[in-house]
């Protein structure tokens, strides 16, 4: 063997070794029989992706024509009923709340939501417990009614007059 031809034969392994090693510093894949047989493999996925999302888009619109054909019976229902249903949906609840000394914010808020003057205890008690109304409840007897909006129900309990 000549001596250029072993310079060009190791200059040639040294070339394959530099690409090699820099292709997996970066990353780069080669093209392998795994790769073909892995991208034939996505895209079989991807087909049946596909046609699920056409069955679902089928279902959603099967599920819609449903909804519209309920509410369409909902509606008719409704117009046949009598106003007397109506009078009972707003049925106001009043009652009188003692606030004593030691009470706590919840408790206040608990005990109108037993009243049924309040339908959500927490949202009062989180309202109350903003800086202009936390420090200022006043003790007494209030005569509520459900009716009355949060705001209004924590203006009259903390004698603030509205904004």
């Amino acid at each position: 063997m000549k001596r250029s031809s072993l310079r060009s034969f190791g200059i040639a392994c040294f070339i394959i070794g530099m690409v090699m090693t820099m292709s997996n510093k970066f990353h780069i894949p080669f093209l392998s029989s795994d790769d073909v047989s892995n991208e034939e493999q996505y895209k079989e996925q991807i087909t049946q992706l596909e046609h699920q999302l056409e069955e679902a888009k089928e279902q959603i619109a099967v599920l819609e024509q449903k909804e519209q054909t309920t509410s369409q019976k909902l509606e008719t229902t409704n117009e046949n009923t009598t106003t007397k249903d109506e009078v009972t949906d707003e049925e106001v609840v009043s009652g009188t709340l003692y606030i004593y000394s030691g009470l706590t914010v919840a408790e206040i808020a608990q005990k109108l939501k037993d009243m049924g003057i309040i339908h959500n205890s927490v949202e009062l008690e989180l309202f109350l417990a903003q800086p202009e109304y936390a420090k200022s409840i006043q003790k007494g007897q209030f005569e509520l009614n459900s009716s009355m909006s949060i705001e209004e129900i924590a203006n009259i309990i903390t004698g603030k007059q509205p904004a």
